[in-house]
């Protein structure tokens, strides 16, 4: 990436400020008769061998925004910890990546990176992944994968954080950071799909639509974990059937928002990526909340 600017937001290009009012009137109402078959299914593949917390919060998040049913398909190591934290996942120990063929088959969404490593296992889901089904997120480590082996597909939302889209794009964080919107847009260009980049003032872009801004959010959310609960918040509200860009964009509001809730409730420091949980099933329901810009 070249760039010569010093500004996080290039002055040149048109910005959206996305709004908490706007996502929610976007977000899909279950009918009295539906079930967890109609309200989507997902399918976490992540998850490697001391990372089971990773595919357990995007698991549990995508339960949070109104999936129906979630799987998480990760190393059998995990299976047990992973059952006895969070029964409401139904959780399959993958061996041999042609385990995969069948849970695939079966989802309506997969995200693929929470916790996935970049191990021997890991590699091999990846390539089964990209050969059998495309994911429709792929995160965390599924991006530095992507990165090593670039591949441009439509259809996919990548989620990265400043340092893997400098993987991505073969550059410097600082670089990203000093261009923001340019880096989303070349993320957009080589690899295709929508660009979630993650940071103070999340971005994001496609190749259709014009760049949205995230202004909610604060420092709280710089933990371990937040990340994944973003992931699997997308992937809830994409089994809901929900277009992808307005779900990526209120799957990045609904999550800062969350965090802003959390700070004012119990301050900036010391926030676990499992307390956005319950905020973030109140705004799903659409409560108007006040929230700090």
């Amino acid at each position: 990436m070249d760039s010569g600017k010093n500004n996080s937001f290039s002055d040149n290009q048109p910005l959206v400020q996305a709004d908490l009012a706007e996502c929610q009137a976007w977000l899909p109402d279950h009918s009295v008769d539906s079930h967890k078959g109609s309200n989507g299914r997902v399918v976490i593949l992540g998850g490697e061998k001391a990372m089971a917390g990773a595919a357990c919060l995007a698991g549990w998040a995508a339960y949070v925004a109104g999936a129906g049913l979630v799987r998480v398909a990760t190393v059998p190591e995990n299976v047990s910890a992973i059952t006895s934290f969070r029964p409401e996942l139904l959780v399959s120990g993958i061996g041999k990546v042609q385990q995969l063929k069948s849970l695939l088959q079966q989802s309506d969404i997969l995200a693929l990176g929470p916790g996935l490593g970049q191990t021997k296992w890991s590699q091999q889901v990846f390539e089964f992944c990209l050969e059998h089904r495309q994911p429709d997120i792929i995160d965390a480590d599924g991006l530095n994968l992507l990165a090593q082996s670039p591949v441009k597909r439509q259809g996919w939302v990548l989620t990265p954080h400043p340092g893997e889209a400098a993987r991505l794009l073969n550059c410097r964080a600082r670089d990203v950071q000093a261009d923001r919107i340019t880096a989303a847009n070349e993320i957009v260009s080589i690899y295709g799909g929508i660009c979630i980049l993650k940071g103070h003032g999340s971005l994001i872009a496609d190749d259709a639509e014009k760049p949205r801004v995230c202004r909610y959010g604060n420092s709280a959310l710089a933990v371990a974990g937040t990340g994944d609960v973003l992931s699997g918040c997308l992937a809830g509200l994409l089994a809901q059937k929900m277009e992808p860009f307005k779900a990526s964009v209120a799957a990045v509001v609904l999550h800062a928002c969350a965090g802003e809730i959390q700070a004012e409730e119990h301050g900036s420091i010391g926030m676990l990526a499992s307390d956005l949980m319950p905020p973030l099933r109140r705004l799903r329901n659409g409560y108007q909340i006040e929230v700090n810009r």
